[in-house]
């Protein structure tokens, strides 16, 4: 109606009366049955109209029912643990809530109806935690998913894959592979089987990488057949997977290759004992198929020799426990003489790659031993108690990275002089870690390190480092004291 009432505005009454359109009230044929003039009219029409858009419109009547909610059978979270929830949502502190959903998971327990919402919009931001989300949402959460068309992907999950391989995006679908490949690694080849020829290029490459996951020999004539893909970076990617599986055709190729550069000699020593070492072969050319696997001829590193280039390469592919077997000597024993081996500085990096691949420990502590190591992955192959000596030797230039391997899912404390030396290293460095990361750590300090954290809090010292460490070293106290009072 406001339509035509504009419009018989800017005609004029004259050249335009407003029509009444079909369904509008009724007060509005009645105005238009008065025996008055057009402007009279006219102007009785737009007032009524102004009077119905200040007043709103009737609501609408929905004939339908909505089912119940059927009783929790699970606890609701009540307390102090459900105001931290509360507070941890409107504050959008998703450290803490991250904590909060944990320990709720812990307790078998729910979140208050009220919080489920605002629960389940979190679940559709962060994906990756939607089904812990989901849990804690409780027989509320599924329930209200049934209801919202947005929520509904969330329930169980299903609604959203049924056919998320066919339509939808790039990260959904990897997400998608990446779990199948977890739950059935067999039915994930199939499906690439099937799918992959039709997929472009950098999705083929995306695809096949996931496959890292749970690699075996069962993989081999899939990737075998990457091997003539038209793509140089999908073939590059296939070579080197099959490389890593052991017993692949071209693992053993390497194997065998790497068995006749390398050798194992005993030599007298002050005329008296004798001493084991190892000899790399400069003379044994190897076989010119081995260098289209991935093993490349000439060095790329300068000051190293082809041939300790070469078997360098062939070292990192090969299970440190099956090439001290073949060489008759233990594992601990060759870790130590090719550390003693002349070229040992160029061997470094694929000694360290062979040990974290295969989580061989007796390398990863030689390795370790030296203090110059890089990477972290070496730690993998210890238990925890026999990573405490090596952590710090991670700090200097890779706190970030030590740090985000220390803080686990489970938020097992750490145990207290390595928290001590942790803060130690942050109050001289307060900024190799972000502010997140100090909230990430509190969660993991034992309830003994609140002295040593109180000390900095009260330092009176004032240049500009020690004050950013004395506000997180107080952030940290009051998370310390939450985590203590969360049974």
């Amino acid at each position: 109606m406001n339509t035509e009432i504009l419009k018989a505005a800017l005609l004029g009454t004259d050249r335009h009366m407003p029509e009444i359109p079909k369904g509008a009230p009724e007060v509005y044929a009645k105005i238009h049955a008065l025996p008055t003039s057009k402007e009279d009219r006219f102007l009785k029409m737009a007032f009524a109209s102004l009077l119905y858009e200040e007043a709103g419109a009737k609501p609408l009547v929905i004939d339908s029912h909505l089912p119940e909610c059927p009783p929790e059978p699970q606890a609701v979270v009540t307390g102090q643990l459900a105001g931290w929830v509360q507070s941890a949502l409107a504050d959008q502190n998703d450290v803490l809530l991250s904590f909060l959903i944990f320990r709720i998971l812990q307790r078998n327990e729910v979140i208050q109806p009220q919080l489920v919402p605002t629960m389940l919009d979190k679940a559709l931001e962060k994906k990756y935690d939607k089904q812990k989300l989901l849990s804690i949402c409780g027989t509320t959460g599924q329930w209200l998913c049934n209801l919202n068309p947005r929520w509904k992907v969330l329930r169980d999950g299903t609604a959203e894959e049924e056919n998320v391989w066919e339509t939808g995006s790039m990260e959904n679908r990897k997400a998608f592979l990446s779990a199948l490949r977890k739950t059935d690694p067999n039915a994930a080849i199939t499906l690439l089987e099937t799918t992959l020829p039709q997929e472009n290029a950098n999705n083929r490459l995306a695809f096949v990488q996931l496959l890292h996951d749970g690699l075996s020999l069962a993989d081999e004539p899939f990737l075998q057949k990457l091997v003539t893909d038209k793509s140089q970076k999908v073939k590059e990617t296939a070579i080197g997977m099959l490389r890593q599986i052991q017993g692949s055709a071209i693992n053993r190729h390497h194997l065998d290759c790497l068995l006749s550069m390398l050798q194992v000699r005993e030599e007298r020593h002050l005329l008296i004992t004798k001493k084991k070492k190892v000899v790399i072969a400069e003379d044994v050319t190897p076989d010119e198929s081995i260098f289209k696997t991935g093993i490349e001829k000439v060095s790329t590193e300068k000051g190293v020799q082809d041939h300790v280039f070469i078997a360098g390469q062939l070292l990192s592919a090969i299970d440190p426990a099956l090439l001290s077997n073949q060489l008759n000597i233990s594992d601990q024993e060759l870790i130590i003489l090719l550390l003693e081996h002349p070229a040992a500085k160029a061997l470094l990096p694929f000694l360290t790659s062979a040990a974290v691949q295969f989580k061989c420990k007796s390398w990863a502590l030689a390795l370790l031993h030296r203090g110059d190591a890089r990477d972290m992955g070496l730690l993998d192959a210890l238990t925890p108690s026999e990573r405490l000596p090596f952590y710090l030797q991670f700090l200097n230039g890779n706190a970030a990275n030590l740090f985000a391997y220390l803080l686990e899912d489970t938020y097992s404390l750490l145990p207290e002089r390595l928290a001590e030396q942790l803060l130690d290293h942050l109050s001289k460095f307060p900024y190799h870690i972000t502010q997140v990361t100090y909230q990430r750590l509190a969660l993991q300090l034992p309830v003994g390190i609140m002295p040593v954290l109180k000390k900095y809090a009260d330092d009176p010292r004032q240049d500009y480092q020690l004050r950013y460490f004395k506000n997180q070293a107080s952030e940290m106290m009051r998370m310390v004291e939450l985590r203590k009072n969360i049974v």
